[in-house]
């Protein structure tokens, strides 16, 4: 190998081994909030929300013997040596790390944090916000916590059911499963919501907080708004070509990408050029590229 090619591998290794730690520390990062969403809110007070840590939560109620953390990584190794080929290495080595970390944080900081038992509605708020937020976290780093989706995943493979009607499947029977074991039918209510805002929070992790606008501009006058929107909005403009398919005249669409707090500015300038354009406006959960977020960027 000649000296180029061995500083090439080197350096290769490094970025290998820099990506490796970040996507660690973040994936344990997220396992700890959680970790900490469970034992501090959704266990106390009996929410078993769908997936494994349900089932952990309803196992750990008959018996404490089945601590919450070691039954979810007993239940998950099957489904990874089954979806092992599917998964990919480098994924299954982060499904791998982020099911282990967040279920093991599970049972080592139970001693340590105090158990809320409040009222049932907010503790499946908070519990559901902390579970999602931290499940998110792992997500943008790659990782995952196994569990049901990559048991949905498997049960596409062998019956072809689709894998969001066999998600919600396993998760409703492992809900309704909760409110025969706590005796309550409340209980699953209650479920359903730290379900929900789990749901959210893990979509707010993964996206952020900055939320993009897109607006799609049927104009007469393309090139001065074209004009304007680089010139006063410094923003980039794409030019589509189009068809009115009643008149069956040319069109320009204008395709324009902002943050939500341009949307009043940049609309006053295609009114003040052309007020009878037609904008269409919509929302972008995130935007890369140049002007917004690098391709390298995870916040």
């Amino acid at each position: 190998m000649s000296l180029y090619g061995l500083i090439l591998k080197v350096r290769n290794n490094k970025k290998i081994i820099k990506s490796f730690t970040i996507n660690s520390l973040g994936i344990f990062f997220g396992s700890l909030i959680y970790a900490l969403g469970v034992n501090i809110f959704i266990q106390p007070n009996h929410i078993a929300p769908g997936g494994f840590i349900g089932i952990a939560i309803i196992l750990n109620h008959f018996s404490p013997i089945f601590k919450i953390g070691i039954t979810i990584i007993i239940m998950n190794i099957p489904l990874f040596l089954i979806g092992a080929n599917r998964l990919g290495k480098v994924f299954l080595v982060s499904s791998i790390i982020g099911t282990f970390l967040s279920s093991i944080l599970i049972d080592i900081t139970l001693p340590f944090v105090p158990e809320i038992k409040t009222d049932p509605i907010l503790a499946a708020i908070y519990g559901g916000f902390l579970m999602g937020a931290g499940i998110g976290i792992i997500f943008r780093f790659y990782g995952s916590t196994g569990g049901t989706d990559l048991l949905a995943q498997i049960v596409y493979d062998f019956t072809g059911l689709p894998f969001g009607q066999s998600l919600m499947l396993i998760d409703v029977l492992i809900i309704i499963l909760s409110g025969i074991v706590f005796k309550s039918i409340n209980i699953p209510l209650y479920s359903i919501i730290a379900e929900l805002v789990s749901n959210y929070a893990i979509d707010l992790a993964q996206e952020g907080f900055t939320f993009y606008k897109t607006l799609s501009i049927i104009t007469e006058r393309p090139r001065e708004i074209r004009e304007l929107i680089l010139t006063e909005m410094e923003r980039g403009v794409t030019e589509l070509k189009a068809t009115g398919a009643y008149t069956g005249a040319e069109k320009t669409i204008l395709l324009v990408a902002i943050p939500h707090t341009e949307i009043s500015k940049v609309k006053k300038l295609i009114l003040s050029v052309d007020p009878a354009s037609f904008i269409i406006i919509g929302t972008a959960s995130e935007i890369i590229g140049q002007g917004f977020k690098s391709h390298q960027e995870r916040v």
